[in-house]
């Protein structure tokens, strides 16, 4: 079969590889879309703390089951995979953070992706990752599952609820999506923050509140325009969608007393020190939180959101590649030409 094999940074080629063969317990599935994350360009270019080479990448996938050996699926079941491989016996797992689990597999990472005509599913994802596609829903919008499973983690991290000011640092796919999600959790005010013109403008069905244009400073100061929006008082939540967000604003300032901050993108090792004000947060009660992929069940809540029309996530998609253009697609992902690029000739 054909697939992308990262093999080193900057050494990712579409080859020839042997056909997998179903392992005992789960599934052979016929990739039929794999969408491009940021995660995969830092991949290539950088590495990633749990990455294993040489791998095939891609982690937001969805198929067709070919062959089962598992017993709840049958072959011509139309799926999509959560990433995270658990053990399902470890106290993270057992508290529900399966995500967090002390023997975690990812697939994409340390097992091989989807970027490739067929994925094996190894038993412990079948035994919570594996969800059926409602025939109503397309192999493109089900394959935006995963990453608004992790904007769901974020957003239960940082308690985001009903009544809330939020105010979601980039416009990018990951921003669009926290700003829908945000509104489907019961905030009242959405703001998005944002320094590319074209994302601005393709920024527009999330339906926020207002979208700050921090192009060259145009806008005025984000402080000043927080305080508009929320009479002096300041956000409630600020989720971070962008890594330069993290150290380029004076995140503190922006919160509302009793405000939390969601460290949702990492940075780079040589930039991951940042400085806080620990009396502000002391004396205003504030919380900080980091979230890092999603849970089994954030993914099988995400993947009803979108069944069920409360999250349109079709307009996300705006380029569409095969997996020969593999190249073109991660680059496409990295300039920020659009938001979501997806694989879907393989």
């Amino acid at each position: 079969m054909k697939a992308a094999i990262l093999k080193a940074p900057e050494r990712l080629v579409v080859e020839e590889v042997p056909m997998p063969r179903c392992p005992q317990g789960g599934l052979l599935v016929r990739t039929q879309v794999c969408s491009i994350c940021s995660t995969d360009v830092k991949m290539l270019h950088h590495g990633h703390r749990d990455l294993v080479y040489p791998r095939i990448l891609g982690h937001e996938v969805t198929g067709v089951v070919v062959e089962s050996r598992a017993k709840d699926f049958k072959v011509g079941d139309r799926v999509q995979v959560a990433p995270g491989l658990s053990c399902g016996k470890c106290v993270s797992c057992l508290r529900g953070a399966d995500n967090q689990c002390d023997h975690i597999g990812i697939i994409g990472f340390t097992h091989d992706g989807g970027l490739a005509e067929f994925i094996t599913i190894p038993p412990q994802s079948v035994r919570s990752g594996v969800n059926i596609i409602p025939d109503e829903l397309s192999f493109e919008e089900a394959a935006l599952t995963e990453p608004l499973a992790c904007c769901l983690n974020g957003q239960e991290l940082s308690g985001v609820t009903y009544g809330d000011t939020v105010l979601i640092f980039g416009a990018g796919p990951i921003g669009c999506l926290h700003a829908m999600l945000a509104r489907a959790m019961g905030a009242t005010k959405v703001l998005i923050t944002e320094c590319l013109q074209t994302r601005i403008k393709m920024a527009g069905p999330t339906k926020a509140d207002r979208i700050i244009n921090v192009c060259n400073g145009a806008g005025g100061t984000i402080r000043k325009i927080v305080e508009e929006e929320t009479e002096g008082r300041g956000v409630d939540v600020i989720l971070l969608a962008c890594p330069e967000s993290t150290t380029a604003y004076p995140l503190l300032e922006l919160l509302a007393p009793r405000g939390r901050i969601c460290l949702f993108s990492g940075l780079p090792p040589e930039n991951a020190l940042i400085h806080l004000n620990a009396n502000s947060i002391h004396y205003r009660d504030v919380s900080i939180v980091g979230a890092y992929g999603c849970t089994a069940a954030q993914n099988s809540v995400a993947l009803k959101l979108i069944a069920s029309g409360e999250m349109k996530v079709d307009w996300l998609i705006t380029k569409r590649f095969s997996l020969d253009q593999i190249h073109e697609g991660i680059k496409y992902t990295a300039q920020r030409e659009g938001l979501k690029a997806v694989v879907t000739e393989f």
